[in-house]
């Protein structure tokens, strides 16, 4: 009896496990292919993409543009008013009191305080 135990323990294969293989399971990626109503609305909406993107590219060298135009006319003002002052300041040296009298007496005349007026604004 213990001889017949070793036999049939000696005899009988292993059993490896084989994986079932189940078409049904398995699903292969296939592409549905595209309608022309879907096709079309790809279309346009690619175009409009590419419009917009086009308009804000436009629109932002044309901002860029008005941006240099702007300081560029910020300055030709700043340099206007600064010769503006300057030629204040020349008026106001020029008709002061003390320059006038000057003048006067190079010329050879002379202050008659009897014409003199005092005007107040």
């Amino acid at each position: 009896m213990p001889q017949d135990a070793v036999r049939k323990i000696a005899i009988q294969p292993e059993k490896k496990s084989v994986p079932i293989h189940n078409p049904q399971i398995e699903k292969k990626p296939s592409h549905v292919p595209l309608s022309r109503f879907e096709g079309t609305v790809l279309a346009v909406t690619s175009l409009v993409i590419m419009f917009l993107m086009v308009s804000v590219v436009s629109a932002k060298i044309a901002l860029s543009k008005a941006q240099y135009d702007l300081q560029t006319v910020n300055q030709r003002i700043t340099s206007v008013q600064n010769k503006n002052v300057d030629k204040k300041q020349e008026v106001s040296e020029l008709s002061s009191r003390s320059r006038l009298m000057d003048v006067a007496k190079k010329v050879g005349l002379t202050m008659n305080e009897q014409n003199i007026r005092n005007v107040n604004k």
